[in-house]
This record gives C-alpha cells, sequence and structure tokens, in this order.
C-alpha cells in the first residue's frame, strides 16, 4: 500500500507538470519598442541660388527593445518590433523657397542601429532670400509592436502602419546674384569686332569685395572676347555695373540668330572667403556682314592713253562705316599711279564715287577686263577693317580717231593697189597693139 501511495503521487505530480508546461506552449509573447527614426543632411545643409542641388539625405533608426516577455521555449522572431519596414520617404519644402524636384522614395527596411542614404534633387531660385529654413521629411512604414507564439512552430506577427513628419534644417547663403538688366551690341556685325555693353545689377544678398565679371561663350559659340575680365571693385546688394567686353564675331555667324553668353562673378564674400556667383546667361545678337557692291557702269578706256576710271560703291549693310577708302589692284595691260580714292562715311544703303588714274598699254587688246578693288574702313569704335573683294570692270575699246585713221589709209593702199593694177593693165594692152 505505501508503494501504491508513492507511484500515485508521483504520477499526479507528472500530470501536474504536464499541465503546467502547456499553458506556456501556447502562450503570447509580448514585445515593447518600436522604431524611432530621424534625419539629417548626409553632407552639408547649404544651399546656393540660382543652382539644382543633390540634397544627400540620410534616415537613421535608433529604435531599442525596452521589455520583452518570453520563456525558453519562445522562438526567436523574424520581425523586431524595431524594425520599419515598406519605409517610404517624400520631401517637402516646409517654409523653405525651393522646389523638389524629386519624388517620394521607397528604401524598403530600415533596422535599428542602420542609416540608410537616399538623394533629392532640389531647385533653388536665384531670388530665393538667403537664410535659414525648415524643409521636412515625410516617412511612412509598417513595424510589428506585438508577436504571438502558438506552440513551438508557429508565430503571429501583427503589423501597425505609422507615418512621421521629421524637420530637416537648411541654410541658403548669402551671395552675389547677377541679373542682366540690359545688352548692347549695336555696331557688332558679323565677320567683324566690337563691343558688348552689359548693364549688371547685384539682386543678391552679399557685398562682392575686389569683385570682378567675366564673361564665357557657350557652346559653338561665334562670340570670342578678346579679354574676359572686367574689374569693378566693391559690389553691394541692389547696385548695378556696366562692363564692356570686346569681342571678334566669326565671318559664317548668322546674324538673324541671338547666341548665348554666360557672366559670372568671382569676389570675396562676408566671410572674406573666395566666392563665385552663379552664373547668368544673356542672348547677344549682331547684325549682319558690312558689304559693298559696285553700282556703276564699266569705265572706258582706250589702249595707249591715261584714263579716268570712275566706280560707285554702295554700302549694302546694315552698318555705318568710317573713313572708307577705295584702292584698285591692277595687272597688264594697266598701271596706275593713283590707286587710292576716299570715299568719306556712308550709312546703310549710301552710294560715293571713287575716281582712280590708270593708264592703258597701246597694246591692249579690245575687250572688257576686271581688276580687284577693296574698301578699308573702321567702325565705331575704331577698329580698321578690309571688305571683300569688289570686282571693278573696264572696257578697252579702240580710239574713233585712230579709227578713221585706220580706215583712210586702208583705202588709200586700196585704191594706190587699184591704180597700179589699171596702169599694168594698160600698158600691157598697149604693148600688144603695137605694129
Amino acid at each position: 500500500m505505501d508503494r501504491l501511495r508513492i507511484m500515485t503521487g508521483i504520477l499526479i505530480a507528472c500530470i501536474g507538470i504536464g499541465l503546467s508546461i502547456t499553458p506556456c506552449l501556447a502562450g503570447d509573447r509580448y514585445l515593447s519598442g518600436g522604431p524611432d527614426l530621424f534625419v539629417s543632411l548626409g553632407s552639408t545643409s547649404e544651399l546656393i541660388p540660382g543652382a539644382t542641388e543633390e540634397l544627400p539625405v540620410t534616415i537613421g533608426n535608433k529604435g531599442t527593445i525596452t521589455l520583452e516577455t518570453y520563456n525558453y521555449l519562445s522562438m526567436q522572431p523574424m520581425y523586431l518590433p524595431t524594425t520599419a519596414k515598406s519605409t517610404e520617404i517624400e520631401l517637402l519644402p516646409g517654409d523653405a523657397p525651393v522646389l523638389v524636384r524629386s519624388n517620394p522614395q521607397i528604401i524598403g527596411e530600415v533596422q535599428a542601429g542602420q542609416i540608410v542614404p537616399v538623394t533629392f534633387i532640389v531647385d533653388v531660385p536665384q531670388a530665393a532670400p538667403a537664410g535659414n529654413y525648415t524643409m521636412l521629411a515625410r516617412i511612412s512604414y509598417s513595424y510589428v509592436p506585438r508577436i504571438e507564439q502558438q506552440g513551438t512552430a508557429d508565430m503571429t506577427y501583427y503589423f501597425k502602419e505609422n507615418e512621421t513628419v521629421l524637420p530637416l534644417p537648411i541654410e541658403i547663403r548669402r551671395m552675389v546674384i547677377l541679373t542682366v538688366e540690359k545688352v548692347q551690341s549695336n555696331d557688332l556685325s558679323a565677320g567683324g569686332e566690337g563691343v558688348i555693353d552689359f548693364t549688371i545689377r547685384n539682386t543678391g544678398q552679399d557685398t562682392g569685395i575686389g569683385t570682378s565679371l567675366f564673361l564665357v561663350p557657350e557652346g559653338a559659340s561665334p562670340f570670342v572676347p578678346f579679354s574676359n575680365s572686367v574689374y569693378i571693385g566693391e559690389f553691394p546688394p541692389g547696385s548695378t555695373a556696366q562692363p564692356r567686353f570686346k569681342v571678334a564675331v566669326s565671318d559664317d555667324a548668322d546674324p538673324g540668330l541671338s547666341y548665348p553668353l554666360s557672366l559670372y562673378a568671382a569676389y570675396k564674400d562676408f566671410e572674406g572667403a573666395a566666392a563665385t556667383s552663379p552664373s547668368v546667361t544673356a542672348g547677344v545678337s549682331f547684325q549682319d556682314k558690312v558689304s559693298f557692291e559696285r553700282v556703276s557702269a564699266p569705265s572706258v578706256v582706250h589702249p595707249g592713253t591715261k584714263s579716268t576710271v570712275s566706280v560707285t560703291y554702295k554700302n549694302t549693310g546694315n552698318s555705318t562705316v568710317y573713313n572708307a577708302k577705295a584702292r584698285i589692284s591692277v595687272i597688264n595691260p594697266f598701271s596706275s599711279d593713283d590707286d587710292t580714292a576716299y570715299l568719306g562715311d556712308l550709312g546703310p544703303g549710301e552710294s560715293a564715287t571713287a575716281l582712280f588714274s590708270v593708264k592703258t598699254d597701246g597694246s591692249a587688246m579690245i575687250k572688257t577686263y576686271s581688276a580687284d578693288s577693296e574698301v578699308r574702313y573702321t567702325d565705331e569704335g575704331a577698329t580698321d577693317y578690309t571688305s571683300d573683294n569688289i570686282p571693278v570692270l573696264i572696257d578697252v575699246q579702240a580710239d574713233s580717231a585712230t579709227g578713221m585713221a585706220g580706215a583712210v589709209l586702208a583705202i588709200l593702199v586700196i585704191a594706190g593697189g587699184a591704180f597700179l593694177w589699171y596702169r599694168r593693165k594698160k600698158k600691157t594692152e598697149s604693148q600688144g597693139n603695137a605694129p
């Protein structure tokens, strides 16, 4: 009986232990804590007015588990409550005067202790006021605040959606900002040289110290600056400068187009550091190439004589030329001891006549010859130019008096020959009739 009681007690104890284990295997597993996200800028928080910037944003997770209930038969969960899943971030302007070009970006899973970089494209208007601003990062994600374990093999995860909006401080830097108010290139023409006058205003919020303005042609530009920089010194906000740049224009440039030129300022900023303003682009046009045309009839000359060749030149361009001089280049059978004539100032469409002294060789053939000529002139800036070749026609004709004398001589020769022939014939007939 004692042995039976002992065995019965042991059996009851085992049943009790078994009953106490079963609830643990089927119980809940509770965890506390969740994702704790933060954002920061990866390199600099300073933005430049007038620029399109890549803004490097980093997302971090500093979440920690503060409470976990389990026993020695608990399973290791697949997802921790501190992990942010299906994470999406959207960058908002907030109170900053910027335009966000990038769409919301999905970055997936962010575990506790992890930092994930993401880049947004931001446009900063040239007129954006300098100062400190706060952009916003809106982050949506899901996480697992509670896990339930069933038995020793199954776990149920309860997901929860969440959204947070975090501040992202930025600074728009004080800078010199150039605004082109006026461009003048009145006497600039294709194939020539001239000046471009700009009126530039500092619409930024910084004073440029020791400021120099630089001119840069863009792309395959027909403009070639003789000097691409002009020193203007101190350049306070709101002030203007009138830099002048001398340039050459390629001969084949199209006067019907406007070509871009960029300007930027190099200066010392409010901190005494070297700085460069954002570039500003201005379109510059010019006139067609200055050209001349001969509008007079060919001059008539005679072999063996010295004559005056008259040539009328017309300015067919769109610019006024100054101190124009015409020069003729003659070749055999011509020569000249006075091959230059003064034309003066010629506006568009105006004409002037040049007189050249030309001697024609006596052996010159009777025909029309073409001689070369050119017009040399200056523009408004006193720069010298030479036109393209302008053909001059010279018509060599026989002299009328010389022609008449030749005709008379020819008649006399013919008449003399006929007379001699007639006398010879008569004499022959007379000798034939003698007894």
